[in-house]
């Protein structure tokens, strides 16, 4: 018996910031609140821990899966009340591109059908909405986040 079907979330976005920049947002706690979460536990290597809370939401918590200095880590990504969704996988990674950088996104394992179909939607808005927020933190130092959200 095989893996479940899946699908994956992909995205990619040209960040007019340096891949040093880039990765620190994504690695540092302290810059994560910044355009992320509003608490940030991570532990940058491989069999690291983390943990991603909203104020009035979910607190996401995991393993560091892969951790590649400068470049990337991916996470297991669980959904808070969700146990029949499984564990997914959640990946960063930057590269330099031009003047700028290339952030990657990949969330996998995602469960198909019906049932799921808000879950990936929801995952799809998410990196979309959170990307585009740390373009804007690492490009002009703003938070697009509302004081409401939450």
């Amino acid at each position: 018996m095989g893996r479940p079907p899946s699908r994956s979330v992909r995205q990619q976005y040209y960040l007019r910031s340096s891949p040093k920049k880039v990765f620190k947002a994504i690695t540092n706690p302290n810059r994560l609140t910044r355009w992320f979460c509003d608490v940030a536990e991570f532990s940058p290597r491989k069999g690291g821990r983390y943990a991603f809370s909203w104020k009035d939401g979910p607190t996401h918590t995991g393993k560091v899966l892969e951790f590649a200095k400068g470049r990337g880590w991916t996470l297991t990504w669980e959904w808070p009340g969700l146990t029949d969704a499984g564990v997914t996988r959640f990946r960063l990674h930057v590269e330099p591109k031009g003047k700028g950088t290339l952030l990657r996104v990949l969330h996998s394992g995602l469960p198909v059908g019906k049932r799921w179909d808000d879950l990936y939607a929801g995952a799809v808005w998410g990196w979309t909405y959170f990307a585009m927020n740390l373009k804007s933190v690492v490009e002009h130092g703003y938070d697009l986040r509302s004081k409401y959200d939450g």
